[in-house]
This record gives structure tokens, C-alpha cells and sequence, in this order.
């Protein structure tokens, strides 16, 4: 089984590292998007459709013709984006707190979220991780093009209803009970669009990728995938 891994905003290849760890015997590759980790932010600006090129880059450098894929936060957007896209590449996906509908007020409360000097004030040890993970040149510029990007999201969404219909594989759609960013009601929506849609919905659980309970969503994983279970 391939597996590409496709981290959130703001993240790098190592959040998902951890996936490697629990699924022995899985393939599994993890992509950096551009603007995130040493990647610089090119010169268009940060999009979904610079993301897919991401994703195309790294299965053709893989050599895997098919994949399944497992993308957290705005991973998952590219996840599905990919799959409308390419069907023919597309084994499955899997989305893991990935917000689906960015109306005004889902903007708005992001947008509140990715100011720098409020996240120096705030969340100093969030900004400190940004830092080491990004640059200390560059974390900011990485913010302010995030905030463009789920902008464009809102006024010309790539992925709408219409498109989410004809994502024909199969797909898990994961969504923790408290996560106020992917919103559990417009998970469990998007998942009625599409074909072979489902929803998993994670009890106790906010949207940071380090909140999920793994001993919780691994054999949901590994039941939708059909990989045999452990023990």
C-alpha cells in the first residue's frame, strides 16, 4: 500500500511523522508543500493548485502511478482537490480536521488567528516553533501567505459541492467533536456529497494534530484501508 502523507498549514513533513511509526509495513512518503520547512514560498504565492503540483512532483518521483492519501487540516483540502483532479492516481482519502466550507465566519475567525504580532503576544511558544521550523527570516511571510491562500478559498473556493460529488473513490472524513476550525456539522455534510463518502466523528477532540488520540483513529484507519489489525 502507498500512502502520501500531506501536513496542515503551517506544519512541516514531520507532523505526520508519527503515521510512519504506526503502520508498519504501510509505504508511506510525506510531502513538504512549498513555503513550509526549507521550501521557499514561490513566487505566485502559496495555492491549492501549487500544492497539487507538490503532491504530482513527489508520486512521480516516487514512481507510484496510484496512492492512497491521508492529508490533516488543509492537507486534506489537497487530498480531495487531488482526487477530483486525478481519479486514476487516487486509491482513496482520508482527511483528518479539514475545513470544507469557508464562509465569511469561518474566515473571519482564521484570518483573527494568523496575525504574527498577536501570535508573538499570544502564543509565544507556537511562534518559537514556527521559528524553528520555518526560519526566523521567514515564519512571517509563511502566516501572511496562509491567510491570502484560505482567502482565495473563501471568494473562489476550488472545491465545491459540485466537484465533491464526483470525487468517486472511497473516502474517510475525520473530524474531532471540538474542533471549531473544521466544524464537525460541515464535515459530516461533505461527506454526504460524495459517493462513497464517510465521516468519523473523534470524541474529546480539538483540531491540533497532537490532540488526536492515535489508539482512537488507528483502527478506523486500519479497517477503512483493510489492513489487518494488530495483536
Amino acid at each position: 500500500m502507498n500512502l502520501l502523507l500531506l501536513h496542515g498549514a503551517l506544519g512541516t513533513r514531520d507532523q505526520l511523522g508519527i503515521l510512519r511509526e504506526v503502520l508498519p509495513g504501510v509505504r508511506t512518503l510525506a510531502v513538504e508543500f512549498r513555503g513550509h520547512g526549507e521550501r521557499a514560498i514561490p513566487d505566485e504565492g502559496l495555492s491549492m493548485e501549487v500544492f497539487l503540483r507538490d503532491m504530482e512532483d513527489a508520486l512521480d518521483e516516487a514512481g507510484w502511478s496510484e496512492a492512497h492519501l491521508f492529508g490533516y487540516s488543509m492537507g486534506g483540502y489537497a487530498a480531495l482537490l487531488y482526487a477530483h483532479r486525478f481519479p486514476q492516481q487516487v486509491a482513496s482519502v482520508v482527511t483528518l480536521g479539514t475545513k470544507l466550507k469557508w464562509d465569511r465566519e469561518g474566515l473571519d475567525r482564521e484570518l483573527r488567528l494568523l496575525d504574527p504580532q498577536k501570535m508573538k503576544e499570544k502564543v509565544p511558544q507556537f511562534v518559537m516553533d514556527l521559528l524553528t521550523q520555518h526560519g526566523p527570516e521567514r515564519w512571517e511571510h509563511l502566516v501572511r501567505a496562509t491567510a491570502t491562500l484560505i482567502t482565495g478559498l473563501h471568494e473562489q473556493p476550488p472545491l465545491t459541492r459540485e466537484q465533491m460529488e464526483r470525487v468517486t473513490c472511497p473516502a474517510l472524513l475525520c473530524v474531532g467533536d471540538r474542533d471549531r476550525t473544521a466544524v464537525a456539522e460541515h464535515t459530516l455534510d461533505a461527506a454526504h456529497w460524495m459517493p462513497h463518502g464517510a465521516t468519523l466523528v473523534l470524541p474529546n477532540t480539538q483540531h491540533p494534530f497532537d490532540a488526536v488520540d492515535l489508539n482512537v483513529l488507528l483502527p478506523h484507519l486500519r479497517a477503512f484501508w483493510g489492513l489487518e489489525m494488530e495483536g
